[in-house]
């Protein structure tokens, strides 16, 4: 993983963009878009899932590394609006609009 970090002068607008990158060596099968396909996936089946159930089906799935990705794909779907958390009972619930 290689982070890009550009950065502009005063005359022009400022822009950070970080960017990940793939090496030759990245394992699709842990990758951060497997996760979050398979959790989008698991979510929209049934609902609403506990925290925990979640990650642990995402390790069964995809193994111990797994775990890595999990946070991150789990932080994509919060950005994009298709999940929400509810702390009371620890479970994640899909919105579908």
């Amino acid at each position: 993983m290689s982070i890009v970090i550009l950065v502009s002068n005063n005359k022009t607008k400022a822009r950070i963009s970080l960017m990940l990158t793939p090496k030759k060596y990245l394992n699709l099968d842990t990758s951060l878009l497997r996760v979050f396909s398979l959790l989008l996936r698991e979510l929209q089946k049934r609902g609403v899932y506990e925290f925990d159930k979640l990650r642990a089906f995402v390790i069964r799935r995809v193994g111990p590394d797994g775990e890595l990705s999990f946070l991150p794909a789990l932080d994509l779907l919060f950005l994009l609006g298709r999940v929400e958390y509810h702390i009371k009972n620890d479970t994640l619930e899909y919105k579908a609009d």
